[in-house]
């Protein structure tokens, strides 16, 4: 069996919340469904305001699919991603070590490097794609729905048909490609960090706090801080902004380059640290 395809089925046994979470979300939404179904009869909807009348919300573009329903589903993907990242690269490197299978994979043929890879692999490919699945999961099941119980003119209105599925799909896909590149640096330090400390998480908070503690104190001045919150919330601003790749550029060439080196330098520390060079 390849090597690299055996460790990306090894991160994805070892590691079930990925697979669990967006597995429940659906599950979750198939009992919805079938309640929905099962009390159609008397299933109502209704709206009532207080000085609103001429309220009139615009969730999203016309083309967009299923209006603030595709919205909830896009949002409801880009998080399963982030706290499936969030947790896997907290847990990975300090699991093998609890269980002592550092010492077994250090037997095979597999170079740290090539080990560190694959998890940044499965951290950054693996993880958006599996909740990938569960975004088209829920818009299928908002599109199949709609053909029951929808009439066709509000179909039309909020685009929910097969054609606009497919290009929110790609939408989400372009949006997590630049998350992933943003979150790549991120990934290193946790990497990192993880390996001794159990908490790396927590440890990063602490960090950025006291370095902006120590900016504003020391500098007089906001500016260390109000970058690093930049750098901070990149992901987050990429999941939610129209335009995640203007979002991703809008930071500047300088941080991006910055970032990449922050990336490789921990990438190398990770791999010697687990080395044990």
């Amino acid at each position: 069996m390849n090597p690299i395809k055996a460790l990306l089925t090894k991160e994805l046994l070892e590691h079930k919340l990925v697979t669990r979470l967006p597995l429940f979300l659906a599950v979750f939404s198939i009992v919805c469904i079938i309640l929905l179904m099962s009390n159609s009869q008397n299933f109502s909807f209704s709206v009532q305001s207080s000085g609103l009348e001429n309220w009139s919300p615009n969730f999203t573009h016309s083309d967009s699919f299923a209006g603030i329903v595709g919205l909830i589903n896009f949002m409801l993907a880009g998080l399963v991603t982030l706290v499936s990242f969030f947790t896997y690269t907290a847990r990975t490197l300090s699991k093998e070590r609890k269980e002592g299978s550092l010492a077994f994979w250090h037997s095979m043929p597999i170079s740290d490097s090539k080990a560190i890879a694959v998890k940044l692999v499965f951290a950054l490919v693996i993880i958006p794609i599996i909740a990938s699945f569960l975004l088209l999961f829920a818009d299928l099941t908002v599109w199949f729905v709609g053909q029951w119980f929808v009439p066709q003119s509000l179909l039309t209105d909020y685009s929910v048909n097969l054609v606009a599925l497919g290009q929110h799909y790609g939408e989400f896909i372009s949006t997590m490609a630049a998350m992933s590149l943003a979150l790549l640096p991120v990934a290193c330090i946790i990497f990192f960090i993880s390996q001794f400390n159990e908490h790396p998480l927590i440890t990063i908070f602490v960090i950025i706090l006291l370095i902006k503690i120590m900016g504003s104190i020391v500098f007089n001045s906001t500016v260390i801080g109000d970058w690093i919150s930049q750098v901070n919330n990149l992901s987050i601003n990429i999941l939610m902004s129209d335009h995640p790749w203007g979002t991703l550029m809008a930071i500047g060439s300088p941080t991006l380059m910055g970032l990449l080196i922050i990336a490789v330098t921990f990438f190398v520390l990770t791999v010697r640290f687990r080395a044990g060079k």
